[in-house]
């Protein structure tokens, strides 16, 4: 019986070593958190714009913004560096719009579309401004910027490498309505102008 009560006690502070440990060893001092804070309030400014261009609010279905993040006076420098980037609030949660890297397939994009916006002759140019909020071209590359719709799908070209165009591909259904959107760092022969 000794023995079981001994194992059950040596169990029972290993345990609570184990789960007490971890929080001793990652608590930050006190102090040291408001002079780290103090620094970041010195030393970095940041700007929350809503972007309300009227193809943005037509056809996103929640709030997007655009972000700034300044950052100054590191390391003696007294140049300043700016990070920008878009954001859309679902009312649940604030998320970057999907990453574009090769090929990609935008499902998010996708659900964050009014579901009454339909894509049509009348309303391409609208969704090429759209896209140049959401997805805003940097100012280094020239302006290749065209759209078009050919086998039944949307085209929305924002760049060119080589003879090669890339951009978005919008799927519709036979209302208009998107049903999928995809990032195509090439098409195919057929799909060009």
């Amino acid at each position: 019986m000794f023995q079981i009560k001994n194992t059950f006690a040596l169990h029972y502070l290993f345990g609570l070593l184990l789960t007490q440990s971890p929080m001793m060893l990652a608590q930050t001092d006190s102090l040291a958190t408001v002079r780290l804070d103090n620094f970041m309030l010195e030393n970095c400014k940041r700007t929350y714009t809503e972007i309300t261009a009227p193809a943005v609010q037509k056809i996103l279905k929640h709030k997007a913004y655009h972000i700034e993040l300044q950052t100054h006076n590191l390391y003696g420098n007294k140049t300043q560096r700016t990070n920008e980037f878009i954001v859309v609030d679902t009312d649940s949660l604030v998320t970057t719009f999907e990453s574009i890297k090769t090929n990609t397939q935008l499902p998010e994009l996708t659900s964050y579309i009014e579901d009454n916006f339909v894509l049509n002759n009348q309303t391409a140019q609208e969704f090429e401004a759209f896209l140049d909020h959401i997805y805003p071209l940097p100012d280094w590359k020239p302006d290749k910027r065209e759209y078009f719709f050919k086998n039944g799908k949307w085209y929305f070209l924002r760049d060119a490498y080589f003879r090669t165009k890339q951009g978005f591909e919008i799927s519709i259904d036979s209302t208009g309505k998107i049903v999928d959107i995809c990032y195509k760092m090439k098409w195919d022969e057929p799909e060009s102008r």
